[in-house]
């Protein structure tokens, strides 16, 4: 998963915000069309000097707005409106005082604005010599206004720093052997150094479990207004958290995470020296057998007929599919079909059934991508091929035009739909989608299923300004989860989807299985056709805002 990417694309070029300590290296590029205002500890020149000494290419160093002394990040809000977003990449961990900064932070934002925040998972760097931080520390600097580094953190930075295999920085599953760089001696002489001038440090070390403690206790507390709405959990050596003054998701178990950030203080192959033993089968060979390798995942029921003991849900025969070969009638007879996320197969076969002459189902949960496997088996689907992965990266790269896509129980799981949906436009003239949509006649004010919402974030999409709504997921406990790969997907609202694909040239558009009631959210069918003589509208280039910004 590429954090900078989920950041960009969470963001857009609408929202208005700051980018702490972007320096040589940003996420959000003022000459992309980002509207970013920079913050940072000195200015461009400032920076540009500092790092061109040590041989970093500083072509891509941004223009600094504004340099951060510890007063209020809003003083650069010349609207009044505050904020949508604060990112900070690789800046926590230096900070004097992490509280201050997110009150700060919140102080800046807009209701319903967010804090980005990508921090170095210490078991993959050189802090992993040291313990993690707790929220007791973080509120002793809180406490005493702290606007240096203290001593103890200057005296673990430079006594523990360490190395794994000669190296700073590894990602895991590194072989090598841990050493310290750091020694006591140099931690006491730059503990104990006199002077005013500020000398940079490490001084918050966490593991991903740490950190969300540390958050969810300085929030419990009253500390923080601000807590954790997202969390994605280490990719390299680093994990990323989201920040928000009221999101929708639950806090996390305060017990648990302790739990867990006991385990992750060990070393880290604890966990990967247990190793199950193989499991051997002594009836003969059945198919039940083959369900049962997956006891207590599967959702989908096989076909009464076949007797078999699986899941509890129908899809086999799904009117939904049914009633797309219906529409399509006789066309559909031994033609190429993409699905995306088969799920167990059961549309994939009916599909076949109905005349499809070849499936390719491209399913990312690798469980579910085995139960398909078995269920290819079962039934004796050879006309049916599936492939394990991410299914937007394959329609980014794969220049196919297949004749139907079937994307059913899938675009509302996606963080990125207009992505997802100008990805298939490009694919295909013919799409059968389900899902779930918002719809403000089904769900007025007050509904319960807007609780499950986030705060409406808005996108330009082909010269529409078009509103997403986060839904996160909430605690994944069941072994039957079939949910996307993120764990705050976005549901686009019902007229917006339809509006879409009409702009993306499907001008036939048939609407079936509406279910305003639905108990997780409106849903409804659509099968879009683009007509020969219709054409995809290319998006019209928007304007970039440009004005004069002061310096706090």
């Amino acid at each position: 998963m590429d954090f900078r990417k989920t950041i960009r694309t969470a963001i857009g070029k609408n929202g208005r915000g700051i980018e702490i300590g972007a320096s040589y290296s940003p996420i959000l590029p003022k000459a992309e069309g980002y509207k970013t205002l920079v913050v940072d500890h000195t200015d461009a020149d400032g920076l540009r000097s500092k790092y061109a000494a040590i041989g970093v290419d500083v072509s891509r160093l941004e223009t600094v707005d504004a340099i951060d002394d510890g007063g209020e990040f809003r003083q650069l809000d010349l609207t009044g409106k505050g904020f949508d977003f604060i990112v900070a990449s690789h800046v926590f961990e230096h900070l004097t005082d992490p509280v201050h900064f997110l009150q700060r932070c919140e102080r800046a934002l807009k209701p319903g604005g967010r804090v980005y925040l990508l921090i170095p998972d210490r078991r993959y760097t050189f802090d992993y010599l040291r313990p993690s931080c707790t929220a007791g520390h973080l509120l002793a600097a809180y406490m005493a206004g702290q606007k240096r580094h203290g001593t103890a953190a200057m005296f673990d930075h430079h006594a523990s720093h360490g190395t794994r295999g000669g190296v700073q920085v590894w990602l895991e599953g590194f072989k090598g052997e841990y050493a310290f760089a750091g020694t006591p001696q140099a931690g006491y002489a730059m503990a104990t150094r006199q002077g005013d001038d500020y000398v940079d440090c490490h001084a918050w070390v966490f593991t991903p479990s740490s950190f969300r403690l540390a958050m969810a206790d300085l929030h419990a507390a009253g500390v923080l207004g601000l807590r954790e709405e997202q969390f994605y959990p280490t990719v390299g050596c680093e994990f990323f958290a989201v920040m928000s003054a009221n999101p929708a998701t639950h806090s996390p178990d305060r017990l648990a995470l302790a739990l867990d950030a006991i385990n992750e203080a060990g070393p880290e192959h604890i966990a990967a020296a247990v190793v199950d033993p193989p499991v051997h089968i002594g009836s003969a060979p059945s198919a039940q057998n083959a369900i049962d390798a997956f006891k207590g995942q599967w959702v989908t029921a096989f076909p009464a007929a076949q007797g078999l003991q699986a899941g509890t849900s129908h899809l086999h025969e799904d009117p939904r599919i049914l009633w797309l070969a219906e529409k399509l009638g006789g066309w559909l007879n031994g033609k190429q079909v993409l699905e995306l996320g088969p799920l167990e197969a059961a549309h994939t076969a009916t599909l076949l059934s109905q005349g499809a002459g070849s499936v390719l189902a491209i399913e990312a949960n690798r469980d579910a991508f085995l139960r398909c496997l078995v269920a290819k088996e079962i039934l004796g689907l050879r006309d049916a091929s599936f492939r394990l992965g991410n299914f937007v990266p394959f329609l980014e790269s794969e220049t196919k035009h297949w004749p139907l896509i079937v994307a059913s129980g899938v675009l509302y799981h996606m963080t990125d739909p207009l992505h997802v949906l100008d990805l298939l436009a490009d694919r295909t003239d013919r799409l059968f989608l389900w899902t779930h949509v918002v719809d403000d006649n089904a769900m007025p004010a007050g509904d319960r299923r807007r609780a499950a919402l986030g705060a409406p974030e808005q996108r330009d999409w082909h010269g529409r300004t078009v509103t997403l709504y986060p839904r996160p997921y909430g605690p994944l406990g069941a072994s039957t989860f079939c949910g996307g790969m993120d764990p705050v997907p976005r549901w686009i609202h019902r007229d917006d989807l339809l509006w879409g694909l009409a702009k993306l040239g499907f001008d036939d558009l048939a609407v079936a299985h509406e279910t305003p009631d639905n108990e997780h959210g409106p849903s409804l069918s659509i099968l879009a056709t683009r007509s020969p003589k219709a054409t995809r509208k290319e998006p019209r280039p928007l304007p970039t805002a440009k004005k004069d910004l002061k310096r706090v």
